[in-house]
């Protein structure tokens, strides 16, 4: 099984997972060869990329995070604004992230292959976070405090105008300061229910402050942050930069990485972005890229050296371990070039997703 995006979906590949709709309805079984039709269908709704199985990729296996049930039952509670069931939710993805072994990495890149941003935003970083708050030890109470506030850092933004939300270009600076409000709103929201964890609302007022003080709402310096709060950051930038919106393109999965190492100490707390490079692979299983000798290839699994991990070449279909094998020690991955971004704008998009 491999991931491709939707712009290089063909007719008569063959899907290798459902497609499901925002509402948890399948759209496309597994096995369906996808048409002309289809792809469009699927374009024009969003989505960013399918599973596909072929010979090229046969063996490949990519496992659910959590379970598509739950994925959807999470996103329409995030719609409702339901939070009895978000409580219920959260403590439902931490039981299935616990159940995992902790010693594999987490291929996240199947959280890329739903449509609805707007709620299955919020989903992916509960789930983020939450792999997070796991390799950094926390205790099972504390998990599921991190992936409430995580499923509810954005509730506030149903007090936004969602043409604003959704603007397709450079925000004005009065937008800018009225989407930044959404974290005071969604802390009020929380606010009003007496039974919700102190630690989670913190996590959901503080989700946007930076290490350096030049976040908000409130401008909160390195230790000043609450943990939560530092951890949701992470999650909430990565899942921002690599989605599809309608400012920009998706980042790869390793440029958005690159971000979040190089924002270390400055933007995000280092510690918790050494967690999340702990757990999730710079290279998911069952995507493509391309080598520094212009070879392309499928990402098989990964290796102790993230940066090198066991591909299938696609003109050959012969497995390299760029870790091990000696003929490949001086290739490495290509890195990707940015392109048709607006970095100031996205930078400025993405901080209030």
């Amino acid at each position: 099984m491999r991931y491709i995006s939707i712009e290089k979906t063909k007719p008569g590949m063959i899907l290798g997972k459902e497609v499901f709709d925002d509402e948890g309805r399948i759209l496309l079984s597994v096995n369906t060869k996808l048409t002309k039709e289809y792809i469009t269908r699927l374009s024009i709704r969003g989505y960013q990329g399918v599973y596909i199985e072929d010979e090229l990729s046969r063996g490949i296996k990519i496992d659910e995070v959590i379970s598509v049930e739950l994925r959807n039952r999470g996103a329409q509670a995030v719609k409702d604004g339901n939070i009895d069931d978000l409580k219920t939710i959260a403590k439902d993805i931490v039981s299935q992230l616990l159940d995992k072994d902790k010693s594999i990495s987490i291929d996240i890149q199947d959280l890329r292959t739903y449509d609805n941003y707007t709620y299955k935003h919020s989903v992916n970083v509960a789930v983020i976070s939450t792999i997070i708050g796991i390799y950094l030890s926390y205790d099972e109470e504390s998990l599921y405090e991190l992936c409430l506030a995580a499923l509810m850092h954005d509730i506030g933004k149903t007090k936004i105008d969602p043409a604003i939300i959704n603007k397709p270009a450079r925000l004005t600076m009065a937008e800018y300061r009225l989407v930044q409000e959404h974290a005071r709103y969604s802390y009020d929201i929380l606010d009003q229910n007496w039974l919700m964890p102190a630690r989670t609302k913190q996590g959901v007022l503080h989700h946007h402050e930076n290490e350096d003080g030049t976040g908000y709402p409130d401008r909160l310096v390195g230790d000043e942050i609450p943990s939560y709060a530092k951890i949701i950051h992470v999650a909430d930038v990565y899942d921002a930069l690599t989605s599809k919106r309608p400012y920009k393109k998706p980042y790869a999965l390793s440029e958005a990485i690159e971000y979040l190492m190089g924002g270390s100490n400055v933007l995000f707390d280092r510690k918790a972005v050494e967690a999340f490079l702990e757990a999730v692979p710079v290279y998911a299983k069952g995507i493509e890229v391309t080598m520094t000798n212009g070879e392309k290839a499928l990402v098989v699994a990964n290796s102790s050296n993230p940066l090198r991990p066991i591909v299938r070449l696609i003109s050959n279909g012969k497995d390299i371990d760029l870790n091990n094998d000696k003929d490949y020690i001086s290739v490495t991955i290509a890195p990707h070039t940015v392109v048709e971004n607006d970095f100031t704008s996205v930078y400025e998009k993405f901080e209030c997703d």
